[in-house]
């Protein structure tokens, strides 16, 4: 480690330079904070693709409803407005749960792509989340603990800006 103002080389247990006196402590927590986002935003895409495959299960089970309800009143030829109530119901609790499914989708896209909206999209899916408890309740607080610090923003568009680092094997290729 060195220090950032001399450039001396410092201990890690050192809290001030030898050399010029300033204190080393603030770059250490500056640093462990800038991390904080990085450690996190994976798991957090990770999380937001396992809640919306789970909005998918109540979709395919409203689907299938809405397909067995209609067989019986196309068969005993009911009423226009039977269609309307029983099927329709369950097909628009499909489209719903579907909608909600590709939010969820697309929050934890966004986070794991490192789009410049995911952070933001993310945030607003975590405070709309929180009404919707247990599951989306808590991956809301975590992904308002981790993303709506301002620091985290600073960390999150630095994180996204700067290019991927290349493959170990392209840059051996592009140096041979």
């Amino acid at each position: 480690m060195f220090c950032n103002y001399c450039g001396s080389p410092v201990a890690p247990e050192q809290s001030v330079c030898s050399h010029c006196g300033s204190s080393t402590t603030g770059a250490r927590v500056a640093s462990a904070a800038r991390k904080r986002v990085a450690e996190h935003v994976h798991l957090l895409a990770i999380l937001w693709f396992v809640l919306g495959a789970f909005f998918l299960i109540p979709a395919v089970v409203m689907g299938v409803l809405a397909a067995v309800v209609t067989v019986p009143l196309v068969s005993e030829g009911a009423d226009k407005i039977a269609f309307v109530f029983a099927p329709g119901l369950f097909v628009i609790l499909c489209v719903v749960f579907l909608a909600s499914a590709a939010l969820h989708f697309s929050a934890g896209w966004g986070l794991l792509k490192m789009r410049p909206w995911g952070r933001t999209f993310a945030l607003v899916m975590a405070f709309l989340a929180l009404v919707s408890p247990p599951f989306d309740t808590a991956l809301g607080v975590y992904t308002l603990f981790v993303l709506l610090p301002d620091a985290a923003g600073d960390e999150y568009q630095q994180m996204w800006q700067t290019p991927a680092p290349k493959a170990a094997s392209d840059v051996a290729v592009i140096a041979g």
